[in-house]
């Protein structure tokens, strides 16, 4: 199981490009076979980040599945528009580590 982890700030004015940039990722990553596990927007930030934005977070079978997808030429197209909608956009791949205490 791996976990696609993206915190991003939407660059302010560009809401055309935010809403063209999420339309059009969005049928990638679920071709991936990508399960939304939460959105959420950041209400305050103790140390650290930004202060305003954005956390989305997927689970896939496995780290090469979502690589697949930002290697895509598909996906290369969209950065333009991804540049554009985004002030700051972090881009994480996890992976479950062992249980505390395991070896």
């Amino acid at each position: 199981m791996a976990t696609l982890i993206v915190l991003s700030v939407a660059r302010p004015g560009e809401e055309t490009a935010l809403q063209e940039y999420v339309e059009q990722v969005m049928p990638l990553l679920f071709d991936a076979g990508g399960a939304v596990v939460k959105r959420v927007g950041i209400s305050d930030t103790v140390a650290g980040g930004p202060d305003t934005g954005f956390i989305f977070i997927m689970d896939f079978d496995s780290a090469e599945a979502i690589r697949t997808v930002f290697d895509s030429e598909e996906y290369a197209e969209l950065i333009p528009i991804r540049d554009k909608a985004f002030a700051q956009m972090d881009i994480l791949i996890t992976e479950d580590l062992p249980p505390a205490g395991a070896s």
